[in-house]
């Protein structure tokens, strides 16, 4: 499943985004895309929303000027 993640640091503008597509557990997509781009930092995710065709959250990692949006798609 191809989920696609972008981090933002408010502070200085520098971004890096990604998508990955590897073979995880089902349901596990979100959290191995945050790992292999974040590491294991804790998101405070302040939105989320489902469509028919993919899964979007926006959050910020706590103790940062970093925003992050991650989209799965279904």
């Amino acid at each position: 499943m191809k989920t696609y993640i972008q981090i933002i640091d408010t502070a200085t503008g520098v971004y890096q985004s990604g998508m990955i597509d590897e073979p995880v557990v089902a349901g596990n997509e979100i959290d191995n895309a945050i790992y292999h781009f974040i590491g294991k930092n804790d998101i405070a995710w302040i939105n989320r929303s489902d469509t028919e065709n993919a899964t979007n959250l926006f959050g910020s990692i706590v103790g940062t000027s970093k925003v992050v949006t991650v989209t799965k798609l279904k």
